[in-house]
């Protein structure tokens, strides 16, 4: 190779890769919405499976997974969305929401739950208590009822998990409007249900 060509080529190959915004489509609830992602976006390649690269996603969904899934949990960082995973119907073809657990190489979830989870309006005030309760039951009895209180150290996230009267306990009063979200009757009585506070912000998982 002549000497400048080699010397060029070693200046390209130094220099930083250029953001590239590429615009993709997903589905979601059956609607389908355009979204757009950085290809240079390390967090988005860390998050992002050599297979999903190889093969693309499903039907005419074009975004990659985490893709979608960060338009669904906007208000959460990149470390802080961690515990959550896509859910996909088949037979509907379009994603339905989001769970906690494990992801699969397209960030859905790779043994779904059947828990749906969704945003609780809640202040700061309530966010802490919520995350406050949690911390505390995670570090302290066993709680009762089967539930479960746990810190992913990965994205801070406090998960509590176990029947809804186990959570209203455990809760209490000072977490009003999660409390609330809980109280709906098919929350309350769920034999499974999810909360999650991370970030300042408290998620309600239940069927």
């Amino acid at each position: 190779m002549h000497r400048t060509a080699a010397v060029l080529f070693a200046m390209l190959a130094a220099a930083p890769a250029q953001a590239a915004v590429e615009a993709c489509l997903t589905t979601i609830g059956g609607a389908d919405i355009p979204l757009s992602y950085d290809t240079t976006d390390k967090a988005l390649r860390d998050n992002r499976s050599m297979r999903e690269r190889l093969f693309g996603g499903y039907g005419h969904v074009t975004c990659p997974g985490y893709v979608t899934l960060r338009a669904m949990t906007p208000d959460l960082t990149d470390d802080q969305r961690q515990p959550f995973c896509l859910v996909w119907d088949e037979k509907a073809d379009t994603y339905t929401g989001f769970q906690v657990g494990k992801r699969d190489s397209w960030a859905e979830c790779a043994a779904p739950s059947g828990l749906f989870c969704r945003g609780v309006n809640a202040s700061a005030q309530t966010a802490g208590a919520v995350a406050g309760a949690i911390g505390r039951a995670a570090t302290g009895a066993p709680l009762t009822g089967g539930a479960n209180a746990t810190l992913d150290t990965a994205s801070g996230a406090l998960i509590a998990t176990g029947a809804g009267s186990s959570i209203l306990s455990m809760l209490g009063t000072a977490a009003s409007s999660a409390v609330a979200a809980l109280s709906a009757p098919a929350v309350a009585a769920g034999a499974a249900v999810t909360v999650v506070a991370v970030g300042g912000a408290v998620y309600v998982c239940g069927e």
